[in-house]
């Protein structure tokens, strides 16, 4: 009968350092807060929980250490078993044909210590079958031999060859320059920034700089007010005021941009796609490596991205869409969205990606139908629904300036829904 195997050691630390940064950052915020708003530390007040609930680390650290005693795992001829729990077993036994994807993360500390959190992912379900943190890479890569052997309907039980593994064909590789345009692109760094500016601004650190740049302890709010004002005849149109404004807003734009383009090369650093057999393989990161693995059968959908800026740089990016299984970004149910297949990718090696993942389908010569005559009054009907939610609120204040609200709203449905429908077709193959 094949043995058992356990996480590794280091689990129980990775598991640990995981709720001290859940329960610390909240902690150190409420400390720093709570001292500039001089609040009241009474135990029993809602808004100091996060330093009362840190004594809760004590109890997860003993299920953290009775998690790695108690966690195993094997390998038989068809499945793999999973056993966890100490008062409530749980045994599950999952078929090498059923694994969708085994998904290997590591950071920076993973590397330091040479282990890797694994993704043990299935056709069903919207989380993983099961998350190990944290095995040897070494048992990773048996893990991998093993389950690819299992689905190709060889024995998995006997003990793999440490021949290596090939490394397949390369569909894809990213270069510094595609990484830095595909952060200029996508421009994710505004998510980061946008949160970080509103924490800075909670904690009043931008006080200082806005009375400075403004002239006044508004914490940069007075340009909007006078701004409001000046527009119904209260008060002086405040040029100087709205120039600085738009200059910092400029600042901040570029800002926003230059950390996108950081935030990709970090994120996706030595970007690589390839083929090997019927799996596709992505891998990519500084800092956090991440390693996944997509059976070309399991894919639903793809879908090809082509916006305003990827037309200006003629690029494209295109991802794709699984069954069941666990994602990062925009999950639906029962389907996966996971990371960009092709994060930016010239126009001319599109058919060529789009013959390794639809060889039944030829792109170039599919005819597309367009939509029903009446498919643009269902979609303005939405706009005339949301121009008159919006402008409601405003009856009141604006009086006869809310019909110019209402009328520009329902100018830009117009237009849009006719751009919209205009560009929708449809196709079967």
């Amino acid at each position: 009968m094949p043995s058992d195997r356990r996480l590794h050691p280091v689990s129980i630390l990775f598991a640990l350092a995981e709720q001290v940064r859940i329960f610390l950052i909240p902690g150190l915020l409420l400390l720093f807060t709570a001292s500039r708003k001089g609040w009241s530390w009474n135990w029993w007040d809602w808004e100091t929980w996060p330093l009362w609930a840190m004594p809760l680390l004590i109890p997860y650290a003993i299920f953290s250490v009775g998690r790695y005693f108690f966690f195993r795992y094997r390998y038989e001829a068809n499945e793999m078993v999973i056993r966890t729990g100490f008062l409530f077993r749980n045994e599950r036994h999952v078929p090498y044909a059923r694994i969708q994807n085994l998904d290997a993360v590591q950071n920076v500390f993973h590397r330091l210590l040479g282990v890797v959190e694994v993704r043990v992912e299935t056709g069903g379900g919207q989380k993983p079958e099961a998350t190990m943190k944290v095995l040897p890479v070494a048992a990773f890569e048996e893990m991998q031999r093993r389950v690819f052997a299992g689905r190709a309907g060889e024995s998995a039980t006997a003990e793999p060859t440490a021949a290596p593994e090939a490394k397949g064909r390369t569909l894809l590789h990213l270069p510094f320059r595609e990484l830095v345009l595909c952060g200029l692109i996508q421009n994710r760094g505004v998510v980061v920034i946008s949160a970080g500016f509103g924490l800075l601004w909670e904690m009043g650190l931008l006080d200082g700089y806005f009375d400075r740049m403004f002239g006044e302890e508004a914490s940069g709010r007075g340009v909007v007010r006078d701004l409001v004002r000046s527009f119904f005849g209260q008060g002086g149109f405040p040029l100087s005021r709205i120039g600085l404004a738009l200059a910092a807003l400029a600042g901040l734009l570029l800002f926003v941009r230059i950390f996108s383009m950081v935030l990709a090369l970090v994120r996706l650093y030595g970007f690589r796609l390839t083929r090997d057999g019927e799996d596709l393989r992505t891998e990519y990161g500084l800092l956090t490596r991440v390693v996944a693995a997509i059976p070309l059968g399991r894919i639903q959908s793809v879908t090809i991205l082509e916006g305003p800026l990827h037309q200006l740089f003629r690029r494209v990016s295109v991802r794709v869409e699984t069954a069941g299984g666990t994602g990062g970004e925009g999950e639906e149910s029962g389907k996966t969205q996971r990371e960009w297949l092709a994060p930016i990718l010239r126009p001319a090696a599109l058919p060529g990606l789009l013959d390794e993942l639809l060889p039944e389908l030829d792109f170039a010569k599919v005819e597309w139908n367009p939509a029903h005559p009446r498919a643009f009054r269902r979609e303005f009907k939405g706009w005339i629904v949301l121009a008159i939610l919006v402008s409601l609120p405003f009856v009141r204040m604006l009086k006869v300036w809310d019909l110019a609200l209402l009328a520009a709203i329902l100018a830009w449905g117009f237009v849009a829904a006719r751009i919209y429908v205009a560009h929708v077709g449809w196709a079967v193959t």
